[in-house]
């Protein structure tokens, strides 16, 4: 069986060649970052890597490990993008990439394996993964080995896909950094992020919901910091279309963000359409994946763009395009199951960040289905309602959580990397959870069959601090509920 493919962008940035080489190398050697999975079809997907210079590269797919074929060949130089075209549907495909650097000879990089698109009728496992703040393991020791747990029990588990729900990259945080946040850095973050979770993302199609460390709200397109003027937007942008590919306008025919933005070229703030920071975004998008429906927003770029931080809850906002959108998929969407996930709520509650009832001008967004019909959440709630959406799934707020409002379900999906239990006694926490909340290191499986969902919460390792409020073992299901 041939499956072609089709080449579609190659040379983003172009780097130094590597020499000739006279004997065969390790592939891995020649990789920026590795190879991943995105935007899987019932016949087509994606790869994504990037290498360190001018490699040639081939791509091999089959329905086995030992029956694969040519499929692609292209020219590498930084971040190449191949879309693998004529899979079969509801399939396990196999895929290695070739490499061979100029003059030299051929290598084989490790066989990997994914499922194409499901057809409705079947059951499949779907992992959710929220707010690792990969920048801050480093000051957080065992965070990493963590982090790997993590990574280690969703490959054993073989989901078909994994949502990661934001809060991952840092290109807003810049505490732990020297110096202060730039475009190279925004960049590195991205790249980091890339290889910590390759192992995962090279076997398992991956989707982004951008959450607020990403930088790219509305309020960040120009971020005071002291006398320094950061457009984290931009920067934020640039650097994950980069290195992530959500899904385009035309890849599902649920569509997304398709709105034909295209920056200032005179602007910092927006800098024109260059790699990348111009329409489609890809920043929020759906998909139906056998009897489900998934609909990622984004609850950032259009909240108070170009001004200050919301300061109450009722500024929050997906943007009148965003929430048409919604609409309309969700209207026009008949799977059993329809699914929405954001970072957080839209809205949230009125406290501090980590819940202090201290004057603030940031309204943070935290909270469940308490604050259902808190801003614009109300709305999100309404459509849920009217078209029959079962679960709104968000992270934030680094623990597992499971509230109910008005017959919808609101899952906070946990945290891979490590605890701060000293939220957990603030007013605002109090008010929005109580003590009904799982504070454990973890990620969320959803488990998607036609006549019924189960949502369950894996411990994967052991807090460093031992900050838990519930006794884990790694391995063991610390809550599950099922619809």
């Amino acid at each position: 069986m041939r499956l072609p493919g089709v080449l579609l962008a190659t040379a983003l940035a172009t780097l130094p060649a590597c020499g000739p080489a006279s004997a065969p190398v390790d592939p891995t050697d020649l990789f920026e970052v590795e190879p991943g999975v995105f935007r899987p079809t019932p016949t087509t997907a994606t790869l994504h890597w990037s290498t360190s210079g001018r490699v040639e590269a081939r791509v091999l797919c089959g329905p086995s490990r030992d029956d694969l074929e040519l499929c692609a060949e292209a020219e590498s130089s930084g971040p190449t993008t191949i879309e693998l075209t004529g899979l079969e549907p509801d399939a396990e495909v196999w895929y290695r990439l070739q490499l061979r650097p100029p003059g030299g000879h051929w290598s084989d990089a490790e066989a990997h394996r994914f499922h194409t698109a499901r057809r409705p009728g079947g059951d499949y496992k779907v992992a959710l993964v929220a707010d690792a703040h990969l920048q801050n393991c480093l000051r957080r020791p065992g965070s990493f080995e963590n982090l790997g747990a993590t990574i280690s029990a969703i490959l054993e588990d073989r989901p078909d896909f994994v949502i990661f729900l934001g809060d991952e990259t840092g290109v807003h945080h810049t505490r732990d950094t020297r110096g202060q946040m730039n475009q190279e850095a925004a960049l590195a973050r991205w790249r980091r992020w890339r290889e910590v979770y390759a192992r995962l993302l090279e076997s398992v199609p991956s989707f982004f919901v951008i959450g607020n460390h990403e930088g790219e709200a509305g309020f960040y397109r120009e971020h005071q910091r002291g006398e320094r003027i950061e457009h984290l937007q931009r920067w934020g942008t640039i650097a994950r279309k980069r290195y992530f590919l959500n899904p385009l306008p035309a890849t599902y025919p649920e569509g997304g963000e398709d709105g034909g933005w295209v920056g200032d070229q005179d602007s910092p703030a927006t800098g024109g359409a260059e790699q990348g920071n111009r329409s489609p975004l890809e920043n929020y998008f759906a998909w139906s994946w056998g009897d489900a429906l998934f609909v990622v927003l984004d609850v950032h770029r259009y909240t108070r763009v170009g001004l200050d931080e919301p300061d109450s809850p009722e500024q929050w906002t997906l943007g009148p395009d965003q929430l048409a959108w919604l609409e309309r998929t969700l209207r026009n969407s008949a799977v059993r199951w329809k699914f929405v996930l954001a970072h957080h709520v839209v809205g949230g509650w009125k406290y501090y960040l980590a819940g202090e009832t201290q004057q603030t001008h940031y309204a943070y967004g935290r909270g469940g289905a308490r604050y259902a019909r808190v801003g614009e959440q109300s709305r999100i709630t309404d459509l849920m309602q009217q078209y029959d959406a079962q679960i709104f799934f968000y992270g934030h707020d680094h623990v597992f959580a499971h509230q109910q409002a008005e017959g919808i379900d609101f899952v906070c999906a946990g945290r891979p990397t490590y605890l701060q239990p000293k939220w957990w006694d603030t007013p605002g926490w109090l008010e929005a959870y109580g003590d009904e909340f799982y504070g454990a290191i973890g990620f969320t499986r959803l488990s998607v069959s036609p006549d019924e969902i189960q949502v369950e919460y894996v411990c994967t390792a052991r807090d460093p601090r031992q900050g838990e409020n519930v006794s884990a073992i790694p391995g063991q299901v610390l809550y599950h509920f099922t619809r």
